[in-house]
């Protein structure tokens, strides 16, 4: 599974309008990525400027999507990042800044051993088990 279709199956599908979904994974997340969603506020902002944790089973954010998204906003970032990385899962580790981000910049993280943390236009790949919380 490519980076598009992880985010999309494990949480872009909660946000992007059923009427908008066309079936590929690149082209949704880019559609995804393009527009205003709505907030649990009532107000509306694209989905920037916040980061997110996608595993199979939840995701934590810190984006303020509404209820019905069903995603975590109970856990601190670092917090979200260790309890996906220890799963032995796979994941997405998110830091989505201002600029829009692109389908090609989604990574699956497989192993903790090369995390890596999907920005605009980068990935930063970490080894998570050299962190000293990791054996603690």
């Amino acid at each position: 599974m490519n980076g598009a279709e992880f985010f999309m199956t494990h949480a872009g599908y909660r946000l992007l309008p059923k009427d908008l979904h066309s079936g590929d994974a690149v082209n949704d997340t880019e559609a995804l990525f393009g527009r205003s969603l709505p907030l649990h506020t009532g107000k509306s902002l694209r989905l920037s400027s916040c980061w997110m944790v996608v595993t199979p089973e939840w995701v934590a954010t810190s984006f303020k999507a509404e209820a019905s998204a069903g995603f975590r906003q109970d856990m601190e970032r670092k917090a979200a990042i260790a309890e996906a990385l220890r799963s032995g899962k796979p994941c997405m580790l998110l830091q989505l800044g201002k600029r829009t981000t692109r389908a090609a910049d989604l990574f699956v993280t497989y192993d903790p051993r090369a995390a890596r943390i999907c920005s605009q236009g980068s990935a930063e790949t970490f080894d998570a088990t050299k962190d000293k919380a990791w054996t603690s």
